[in-house]
């Protein structure tokens, strides 16, 4: 089970970003309205957790340990946060039952901006996926983002593989987060090793370089719980991914999928003669456009799957 951002108590490979962030704080130079972009699983969330408790928690009990970059399981406002009953503090996020963000979220977010807090006169506020604002409830943020007050923060977390209004984009400070190859490895090995998981795919970092970290991990509890060799039993493993990604719809699954179709079809080709690779290619090269095509318009998928499905068990008959 992989934890949520707001419960990950430490902190992998944003030391600087962190430390950057504080600085601008603790200077009054920071942004009210900070706009933090980039790839989904990347780490953005975990970061402002991290930040928005260094704020909360500075004159608190248990507050939060620069020294080793980790917020305090006893620090009062993590607790509080943990239970969504801070009082300085706002969340607004899509959930599992309503894919987008909708204006009664935002007219919420008013009243909390009109009420007093119990210290500090500080109000953060954080709105988790923005791509799923709708245009009735990107527009009413318009309005809130105009004249915050000085002591009112509004952190924005962007999956920057879909738009937001650049309307919003105008009126926020943006941050892009973009990790380095090395960092997303140091990441994703801390991760592993937090969560003990020693059964993983011993090419996933380097057959998954563009990916991010939180995929990383998510592709390797998906491999561990399938119990299929990914190394041997490649087709298996693909019908096993098209099934997940049926039942669960997550779009991240599909680069998984396309990555290992390739490595089947690599494997099918490397062990053929020439009077069959054209052949091979051809039908990957037709596999590869329905996941496109599926992608791009969004139509007839469950046709799309099963033409995959039949096309890909031909191959081994």
């Amino acid at each position: 089970m992989i934890l949520h951002p707001k419960n990950q108590l430490n902190l992998y490979g944003y030391d600087t970003h962190l430390l950057n962030f504080i600085n601008l704080y603790e200077n009054n130079k920071m942004p009210n309205s900070v706009l933090i972009s980039g790839l989904k699983g990347s780490g953005k969330s975990t970061f402002v957790y991290h930040l928005i408790n260094y704020l909360l928690s500075k004159n608190e009990n248990n507050k939060y340990e620069l020294s080793n970059y980790s917020i305090n399981v006893d620090n009062f406002s993590y607790k509080r946060l943990c239970l969504n009953a801070h009082p300085n503090f706002y969340l607004i996020e899509n959930s599992d039952s309503e894919k987008n963000i909708k204006i009664e979220q935002i007219r919420n977010l008013i009243n909390f901006i009109n009420k007093t807090t119990y210290s500090q006169d500080l109000k953060i506020i954080l709105i988790d996926n923005a791509e799923y604002l709708n245009l009735n409830s990107s527009n009413a943020l318009l309005k809130v983002l105009e004249e915050p007050s000085k002591k009112t923060f509004f952190f924005i977390i962007q999956n920057n593989a879909y738009p937001i209004l650049e309307t919003i984009k105008s009126r926020c400070t943006e941050f892009k987060m973009h990790l380095k190859p090395s960092i997303k490895k140091y990441i994703f090995d801390s991760l592993l090793k937090q969560y003990q998981e020693t059964n993983i795919y011993k090419d996933i970092v380097g057959d998954f370089y563009f990916d991010s970290p939180g995929n990383l991990l998510k592709y390797t509890f998906l491999l561990a719980n399938s119990q299929i060799d990914a190394d041997e039993d490649k087709l298996d493993l693909i019908l096993f991914l098209i099934k997940e990604y049926e039942n669960k719809k997550n779009s991240e699954l599909l680069a998984f999928i396309t990555t290992f179709i390739q490595k089947f079809y690599n494997e099918l080709c490397l062990n053929t003669d020439r009077n069959n690779l054209n052949g091979y290619l051809l039908r990957q090269s037709s596999v590869f456009k329905y996941i496109y095509d599926m992608k791009k318009f969004n139509l007839y998928e469950k046709n799309y799957l099963t033409l995959i499905k039949e096309t890909l068990i031909n191959e081994k008959r």
